[in-house]
């Protein structure tokens, strides 16, 4: 058995199971599953040409297995020798280096190609080295399922929201995030205006919040509170703040409050997510739309690398390019949404767009943006860039809504969190030690509502996302629900998702310097 080349399969493994295992506890068991089949899939796929071409079942192995720690390497090698310079001579630029590594691996294929030797020992070493490869996260992998299933049971439930009668009102509800997108001060930062797009939304009778900011500064942590109007000090408690268990979030997201009310109350629930597979389906959703999620993202970003873009250019196609997948995805569902507009309600629509998050595949006015500009512009200006496009989004959004809705909606409009500062987008980094600058950062957004015919709605310069429903409720279906709070909280790691400090000082602005006084 353990002569058979099984070692090419195994290869495909480790870098999904490293993956997973760098935060055991961030992923459903599900999911790294897919992942993992997704993976020995494509292996096999590659597996199976080479033998078709060696006609000899060792050394098409052995070259596969050649050209996946190629693959795998290529891009960590590129990134750290890209600069080197010989009497000022760049000789790894992308003409030149990616060339040398195709015509590296055609010599090591004619080499095996020719090769008399059996193969057999080398079989037997690449079988063991693989498996020991895999034991580690493998390890971690387990222990973090067995930790899982023992707090399974400490789960807090909500109660649910509950109208005091029958619902007289009952107005098609919009609530689009646009993940990563800033607050004012941030996007100053980054020479966005955005005062054009405020006075756009407030013409269209949006009250834009200036001042707002998100609760929490990730977005598991960001929607789980938002979508169920409701903090997560419970879940802390409950689990501890040592703990890198997730599995409460997700359930809240599958199973909001937001979604569970309206489901009671006749809506259907239209969901739009993105490649993001915590968002990227709902349980309680009456229609689920998504693209290009046969293959999990952690597989899709292993194409991303120099040795496979001259496949990318070619091919120019989504299937093998997540930004041009991120591009169509996006896309997509913005024409989605206005197809639902005019159907018959009511009608709750979730949208999750990961704009302006990466990647950057958006120019400043909507178009496609190649991957070789953007190398060619710094990280503030993509950035910025894409807010220019999401503003885009947001005006046909916002226009073809209206111009299709029989009966005015209700729209929410809001960020999940701010940028991340370059240097805090790391598994391990440590939000304790982030400047206020960072946290400010990280915690101002657009939030934007237009609630029609409710003129005494309570609406306010720093309102935030866990009181967002509960003025809509309020509002239109006679609720009491009290408003909160408007805190923001950090997270010390993302290994430590609970340990939540409250930073609503640190991150507080004055709403003078925001020119807030007309908006009040």
């Amino acid at each position: 058995m353990i002569k058979r080349p099984i070692h090419p399969l195994l290869l495909a493994l480790v870098p999904v199971f490293s993956m997973y295992a760098a935060l055991p506890g961030s992923a459903a068991l599900a999911e790294f599953a897919r992942a993992a089949g997704a993976a020995v899939a494509v292996a096999a796929a590659c597996l199976a040409i080479t033998w078709a071409i060696f006609r000899d079942l060792r050394k098409a192995a052995l070259f596969t297995s050649v050209v996946l720690v190629v693959f795998l390497i290529v891009g960590v090698t590129y990134d750290s020798i890209e600069d080197w310079q010989v009497a000022g001579f760049r000789f790894a630029r992308r003409r030149f280096f990616v060339p040398a590594v195709y015509l590296g691996l055609a010599a090591v294929g004619v080499a095996l190609y020719r090769s008399a030797r059996q193969l057999g020992a080398l079989t037997a070493v690449a079988n063991v080295v693989m498996i020991g490869a895999l034991i580690p996260p493998s390890i971690s992998i387990a222990r973090a399922q067995i930790v899982r299933a023992r707090e399974r049971s400490a789960m807090p439930a909500l109660d649910p929201i509950v109208a005091p009668a029958p619902l007289r009102q009952r107005p098609d509800i919009y609530y689009f995030v646009f993940d990563r997108y800033g607050g004012p001060s941030t996007l100053r930062e980054h020479g966005v205006d955005i005062e054009p797009l405020y006075r756009y939304l407030e013409g269209r009778g949006f009250y834009v919040a200036r001042a707002s900011r998100s609760n929490y500064i990730k977005t598991v942590l960001s929607l789980a509170s938002s979508l169920n109007m409701a903090w997560l000090d419970d879940v802390a408690r409950a689990y501890g703040t040592d703990s890198d268990n997730y599995d409460p979030l997700y359930t809240r997201l599958q199973r909001h409050r937001v979604g569970a009310f309206l489901r009671a109350h006749g809506y259907q629930y239209h969901h739009l997510g993105p490649w993001y597979w915590p968002t990227r389906t709902n349980q309680l959703a009456t229609h689920n739309q998504n693209y290009y999620d046969t293959v999990p993202k952690s597989v899709v970003q292993l194409l991303d690398n120099v040795l496979f873009e001259p496949v990318q250019h070619w091919a120019d196609s989504p299937l093998v390019d997540q930004r041009r997948q991120h591009f169509h995805r996006s896309t997509r569902q913005i024409e989605d949404v206005l197809k639902i507009a005019p159907q018959p309600g009511p009608k709750f629509v979730f949208l999750h767009l990961l704009i302006p998050h990466q990647p950057y595949a958006f120019d400043r006015d909507g178009s496609y943006l190649p991957i070789d500009v953007e190398n060619r512009r710094d990280r503030a200006e993509n950035y910025a860039n894409q807010v220019r496009a999401a503003n885009l989004m947001i005006q046909r959004l916002v226009d073809g809504i209206l111009e299709r809705s029989a009966q005015p909606p209700v729209i929410i409009v809001q960020g999940d969190e701010g940028p991340y500062p370059p240097g805090t987008e790391v598994d391990g980094y440590q939000w304790r030690q982030a400047s206020a600058h960072v946290l400010q950062e990280r915690a101002g957004i657009l939030n934007a509502y237009l609630l029609p015919g409710a003129s005494g709605a309570r609406l306010y310069p720093e309102i935030s996302p866990v009181n967002s429903f509960r003025v809509v409720f309020n509002t239109y279906f006679g609720t009491d629900l009290p408003l909160l709070p408007d805190r923001t909280f950090r997270h010390a790691s993302d290994r430590r998702p609970y340990a939540f400090d409250d930073i609503t000082e640190v991150v507080r602005q004055d709403p003078r310097a925001l020119n807030l006084a007309h908006a009040r």
